[in-house]
């Protein structure tokens, strides 16, 4: 039965109106009362993709407030860490409460809307495989080339996709270890992000080498004392450390055959051995250097040595023992 206060007497009509405008304001009240206890609207997002590695409540949520400082600090309010590149994390309003009351806020003072819950991922960029190959050939044709060898990579097994965090890429390689370059052999890039490391893969490599070398001139017996006219220069392909090989005649001074040496063959170190050049009583040659001054004597050697070896000589003219150098058959030298 609808109220009509026309069927009621004017005292109860006063009466109900009364109670009408009372029952108006309580209501009017309590939302003003409710207006007054929310301190900001929050409204989650459904998915979020997110490129730091610590998650913020601004980062998943549209947040509205009257008071920017309360807004601040509502969006700095944190969530714990981002998934790793791949993964997901789903960020419910429980995790969004404890993060408010962490905050310093009531749950009552922020007013939700939207999904009940935030899927969040991680930004994510792929590794450039020209950008880890310059790093790989950085690591193990450095010292090849400055050997005088050209070098490359015959063989770089990478991964198919390298999906890392978003930011400045730098790739580490470490060829440190390698005793051979030109059969396949392991290799571990560090990928850093922003100085932090974010992924350690594991390669594999191969080098293909030339580089001029000493090769024999003619067929060379077990022993035989080399002379630099033994020797040709020619680029060949390397299958062993460029250390292995002598590049230079003059590095044939003093050595002999070890073995027999065939026409055609690259000299190694290996296949050599440093032979006795001057021995006790031998007449040789004294050179002596300053910064300024040179000069060249006659003396007698008291010792035996091959290139390189310190041993004991007179000189002639002063009969001063002196130490000297062997630098050569017969020649030695000093230093002021």
């Amino acid at each position: 039965m609808a109220f009509r206060p026309s069927a009621l007497s004017p005292r109860n009509a006063v009466i109900a109106m009364r109670l009408v405008w009372f029952t108006l304001l309580c209501v009017l009240a309590c939302a003003f009362r409710s207006n007054a206890q929310t301190v900001a609207e929050l409204r989650l997002r459904a998915e979020t993709i997110v490129s730091s590695d610590v998650l913020t409540l601004g980062q998943i949520a549209e947040i509205h407030a009257a008071d920017e400082m309360n807004r601040a600090r509502l969006a700095s309010a944190s969530l714990g860490y981002a998934p790793a590149v791949g993964a997901a994390r789903e960020i419910g309003r429980v995790d969004v409460l404890r993060a408010i009351i962490a905050a310093g806020f009531r749950a009552e003072e922020v007013r939700f809307s939207g999904p009940a819950s935030s899927l969040v991922r991680r930004a994510a960029q792929k590794l450039d495989e020209q950008l880890l190959r310059a790093a790989v050939e950085q690591a193990v044709l450095t010292e090849l080339q400055a050997a005088g060898a050209t070098a490359r990579l015959v063989r770089l097994d990478l991964p198919p996709h390298v999906d890392i965090p978003t930011g400045q890429i730098e790739v580490r390689v470490a060829a440190n270890g390698v005793r051979d370059p030109f059969t396949p052999f392991p290799l571990t890039a560090e990928v850093r992000v922003d100085g932090r490391t974010v992924r350690r893969l594991s390669l594999t490599a191969q080098v293909e080498a030339f580089a001029p070398v000493l090769v024999a001139a003619r067929d060379l017996a077990i022993g035989r004392r080399l002379r630099e006219e033994d020797a040709t220069v020619e680029v060949r392909r390397l299958t062993r450390p460029v250390t292995s090989y002598l590049r230079e005649t003059k590095q044939l001074r003093g050595m002999a055959a070890s073995r027999l040496i065939v026409r055609g063959e690259t000299f190694t170190i290996d296949a050599l051995h440093a032979e006795t050049v001057i021995r006790p009583g031998d007449q040789v040659r004294i050179e002596g250097a300053s910064d300024r001054v040179r000069v060249a004597v006659m003396g007698e050697a008291r010792a035996a040595g091959r290139i390189g070896d310190r041993i004991t000589v007179r000189n002639a003219q002063s009969g001063a023992l002196l130490q000297a150098v062997v630098v050569d058959e017969g020649v030695v030298r000093v230093r002021f």
